[in-house]
């Protein structure tokens, strides 16, 4: 049975023809100046608030602004008119208001074949009718949100993506000129179940599929096989065999409640928990693209989980009050949406005041929810300067020219009351950046950094792909281990293994590992590996959300951490505790790129 899939917007960690021309001035009006990173509105009243796009410092509707610059860098891109023309996407969420003024122009009206899953009383979600949407394309008989009081997240998604640019009216998307389709996964009134996981992941009719969704990370990762193969199938097969590009948020979780406990908001008095993108088990295969958030001052924002899984870090903004957060389309009129009349005394944008007189955008929209769709809108712009890229090379450019930001302090752990965590002595809960032996820079909260589009569309439009037959290796097991990890001490307990160029000599793209261990409780451990080249992976961090579980049974991690570097040679896997004593007993490894 399919776990409830999460909504990851951070205000509700636990819900379920012509190019458009651009012209570039200073921030004060006074002109352009090739050290300005400003737009003038271009037609979209509400683009000044779009730090993302063109961030000058400004607070928008919020109390501060960001750090000026700090945004997509996307503006040569533009002006050489790449706006995702052509481009599909498809919106894995809980609907989309394809009526909404600023989404209309981009939302597609072609035929689609799709299962019928029914709006009414009784969802029939598994039901072997096929019906045809001759008005648009959806998994559901309508694209509309289909409960008046929820199902606002779809279309806050979609605007973020591809809000039409220069008509008058909200802002824009990243890519203004890309094409909206919306598989309803998530709604309220739709059962949810492994078929219809499934199927939002299935078909061809979209070339970027955005996944802003997810599942508590305080339990142990619970894989889905057959989803997983759904997934491999869409990269290995759609667009023509050059593979679907798959784009998923990797959550809020970086301060949460423990072990599976219902979360109240975490009050002041109690220990904090540190969530792991690692710990929803449909974030551990190499297909997807996971995208970590950044805020207005180019950090990572308050809520993002880090994670060795991690490939690129998008904006997300914070909460809209003290610092930006993202400004989208929202649900039409002030009855429904995030924003609405009697929304918030805090801000009155929110509360239909102008500019927002109608309600029909938010400025308070954040989470992995909105980094994910900046990363899906600038995959669109990819595809439109190189549609011959595939879903590896995609992955490829946006790691090469990455920006590396912000970085954890060495030993830190980032929330305040982590106060109440002990880390043994000589031991760093977390690493800086490092290179990697291939000359790749990775940061566990950044993944390979922040995304920069015009290094990136660059790179495409001249990209002649070099990557190589995709492999993926079986797994390599070593079993019969009695490994003592001693409690409370840095020092660990370590199992290696030499990969022979015989056996799996892969020029790697991801590493997954497999683990089982005995102990009281798991949050206790850290969880490192160490390459031949000798880069350190901290896949899974100390004192963590897995609160009082006890042992790993075969749980799957993934580090992105080793990309490009090659296989063989020694591998070194270290468990160290922070609490009680545990013991290796197997463990596994597994590689994915050519062979």
């Amino acid at each position: 049975m399919l776990r409830t899939k999460k909504i990851l917007s951070a205000l509700m960690l636990t819900f379920c023809s012509a190019s458009l021309s651009l012209l570039l001035v200073n921030c004060n009006g006074s002109g352009f100046e090739l050290a300005d990173t400003c737009f003038n509105d271009g037609g979209d009243p509400l683009f000044s608030y779009a730090w993302h796009l063109a961030n000058c410092g400004q607070a928008g509707v919020s109390r501060t602004g960001g750090t000026s610059g700090m945004d997509l860098n996307l503006r040569a891109t533009w002006s050489a008119g790449i706006l995702g023309n052509g481009v599909k996407v498809r919106v894995s969420d809980d609907g989309l208001e394809n009526t909404h003024e600023d989404l209309k122009g981009n939302f597609q009206t072609v035929a689609l074949r799709s299962r019928d899953y029914s709006l009414s009383a009784t969802p029939t979600p598994n039901s072997s009718v096929w019906t045809s949407a001759t008005a648009q394309p959806f998994n559901c008989p309508n694209a509309n949100p289909n409960l008046s009081a929820y199902d606002d997240h779809g279309t806050a998604v979609a605007g973020l993506i591809a809000a039409v640019g220069g008509n008058g009216v909200g802002s824009r998307g990243v890519a203004p000129k890309a094409q909206l389709s919306i598989a309803n996964l998530l709604s309220c009134k739709i059962a949810q179940t492994d078929d219809m996981l499934i199927d939002q992941a299935t078909g061809t009719d979209f070339d970027i599929l955005n996944m802003s969704w997810g599942v508590d990370q305080n339990k142990k990762p619970v894989v889905n096989t057959t989803y997983e193969s759904q997934l491999r199938y869409a990269v290995t097969n759609y667009r023509s065999g050059k593979g679907a590009i798959l784009v998923k948020a990797a959550g809020n979780f970086l301060a949460t409640e423990c072990n599976d406990t219902a979360f109240d908001g975490i009050s002041d008095n109690e220990t904090v928990c540190i969530g792991n993108s690692n710990f929803d088990g449909d974030n551990t295969n190499p297909y997807q693209i996971m995208v970590g958030a950044l805020n207005a001052k180019g950090i990572a924002s308050s809520y993002s989980s880090p994670g060795a899984n991690l490939w690129i870090s998008g904006f997300g903004g914070e909460f809209g009050y003290s610092s930006p957060a993202m400004v989208t389309t929202d649900r039409t009129g002030c009855a429904n949406g995030f924003s609405y009349t009697g929304a918030s005394n805090l801000l009155s944008f929110e509360n239909g005041a102008s500019p927002n007189a109608n309600c029909n955008y938010t400025a308070t929209f954040n989470g992995t929810s909105s980094a994910a769709p900046t990363i899906s809108g600038v995959a669109a712009l990819l595809l439109e300067a190189n549609p011959n890229l595939t879903w590896r090379d995609v992955k490829y450019i946006l790691a090469k020219t990455a920006d590396p930001v912000d970085y954890v302090t060495t030993g830190s752990i980032p929330h305040p009351r982590a106060k109440y965590v002990s880390i043994p002595t000589g031991y760093s809960w977390e690493l800086p950046w490092r290179t990697n032996g291939a000359g790749f820079k990775f940061q566990n909260w950044y993944g390979f950094g922040k995304v920069n589009v015009d290094a990136a569309v660059a790179l495409a439009k001249s990209y002649a792909s070099t990557l190589g037959t995709y492999h993926e290796s079986a797994w390599a097991n070593f079993t019969g281990l009695n490994l003592v990890v001693p409690a409370n001490s840095a020092a660990g307990e370590t199992s290696t293994v030499t990969i022979s160029a015989a056996d799996q000599n892969v020029k790697i793209e991801s590493v997954q590992i497999r683990l089982e261990v005995t102990t009281t409780d798991i949050s206790d451990l850290a969880i490192e590996l160490t390459s031949p080249s000798g880069m350190r992976s901290i896949v899974v961090n100390m004192h963590n959300s897995l609160k009082e579980l006890d042992n790993y049974t075969n749980e799957v991690f993934l580090t992105n951490a080793f990309y490009q570097e090659r296989s063989t040679g020694l591998w070194t896997l270290k468990v160290i505790s922070g609490g009680s004593s545990a013991t290796i007993t197997s463990w596994g490894i597994r590689f994915t790129g050519v062979k």
